[in-house]
Formats: structure tokens, C-alpha cells, sequence
């Protein structure tokens, strides 16, 4: 949270705004699940379990899905590269359709597995979702023509493979929270601004 405002107060440009949320919308998400954690503990909490997981899964499915390629692009100002971020755009839309329509037809159920927090819903087409997540939460940042959002996506790719593969179980949950670790690399990408893309696409 902290990083998250600091982060926010570094902003100069209206244009970074979005990115400058990122931080502090994960450390809001990352708050969700310790208060989901802590009430996962009281059998009689079902009610406030049912909400929090569920929310968790709006953060999931819906926010970062829409928001990562938006943000991304509104700071982009080569134009190759904002097409390409805009066409990721398109797999965020469709996820976040996707995740409304799964929620309004099976709730989320959490449950704590090997210390961390295993979200239970069925998700159809579970290869191409995972596909279109990641062209729509980490492809963004890997076009970035910013250092230091370059960074950050490779990062959270990384991670994205490390917890798919070794937490299978609880990847959600593991992967969330090396990415909001990661993210605040974008912290940096305002400290240090890069305006030079890392790699000409023209």
C-alpha cells in the first residue's frame, strides 16, 4: 500500500495515471485476500468467505484482464507498439466477459492448501483461457516501451510459469502476489523514465 501511494504521488503526466494505479490497486487485492485468509479460519465466516473470494475473483478475472492493457497503452506513445497493446486489449475484454458470465453461474469457493488460498471454479476451455491471460495481464508490459514496465512484464510472466507449474493448486493465489511484488517495479519506471524504446519496432 505504501508503495502504492508513493507511486501514485511520483505521477507527473495524466497519460501515467493508470499505470501508476497498479501498484496500489494489487495492494488492495493482496488486502482482500488476508482479510479472506483470516476469516477462512471461522467456520461460522461463510458469508464474508463467499464475498471476499468473490471479489478476489472480480480482481482476477474482470480488473486486471481490462485495466493492464489499458493502462499500459494510455502511457504508450509508439504507435506499432499501441496497436500491438490494443489488440491485447481485445483478450482482456473477452476474459472479462467470460469471468461475469462464470461467476453469475458458479460463486467462487476458497479453501487453504499447503499455506496458501485454493479459489475452486470450473473454467471451461482451461488452455486457451490461460492463453488469453496472459496476452491480456503480461503481453501488454512486454511491448512497453518503458524500461522498467518492460521489466516488470517479464517478471510476471516468469512468475506466471514458476507458480503454473510448481502450485498448480493455488497458482491464483501464488502468482497474484509475485506479481504485486513485482509490480513495483513501476515505482522505478517513474523514478527513472526511459523514453527510448528497448527495442525499434518501426
Amino acid at each position: 500500500m505504501v508503495v502504492g501511494v508513493a507511486t501514485i504521488r511520483k505521477t507527473i503526466y495524466p497519460k501515467d495515471f493508470p499505470v501508476a494505479l497498479i501498484p496500489f490497486i494489487f495492494a488492495v487485492q493482496q488486502l482482500v485476500e488476508g482479510l479472506l485468509w483470516v476469516t477462512l479460519a471461522h467456520s461460522d465466516a461463510s458469508q464474508s468467505q463467499f464475498w471476499l473470494s468473490n471479489i478476489y475473483g472480480v480482481f482476477i478475472g474482470i480488473i486486471w484482464p481490462l485495466f493492464a492493457p489499458f493502462a499500459v497503452y494510455y502511457a504508450e506513445t509508439d504507435s506499432l507498439r499501441k496497436k500491438i497493446i490494443a489488440v491485447t486489449g481485445l483478450a482482456g475484454i473477452g476474459l472479462a466477459i467470460y469471468t461475469v458470465i462464470g461467476l453469475a453461474n458458479e460463486p467462487i469457493i476458497a479453501e487453504i492448501i499447503h499455506h496458501s488460498i485454493n479459489y475452486k471454479h470450473h473454467v471451461s476451455s482451461y488452455q486457451l483461457v490461460i492463453v488469453l491471460y496472459l496476452l491480456a495481464t503480461c503481453v501488454p508490459f512486454i511491448f512497453s516501451s518503458y524500461k522498467h514496465l518492460y521489466l516488470a512484464g517479464i517478471i510476471i510472466t516468469a512468475g506466471f510459469f514458476v507458480a503454473y507449474f510448481t502450485y498448480l493448486e493455488t497458482f491464483a493465489s501464488v502468482w497474484c502476489f509475485f506479481a504485486a511484488v513485482a509490480s513495483t517495479l513501476i515505482y522505478f519506471y517513474f523514478v527513472h523514465r526511459v523514453k527510448k524504446p528497448l527495442i525499434s519496432l518501426s
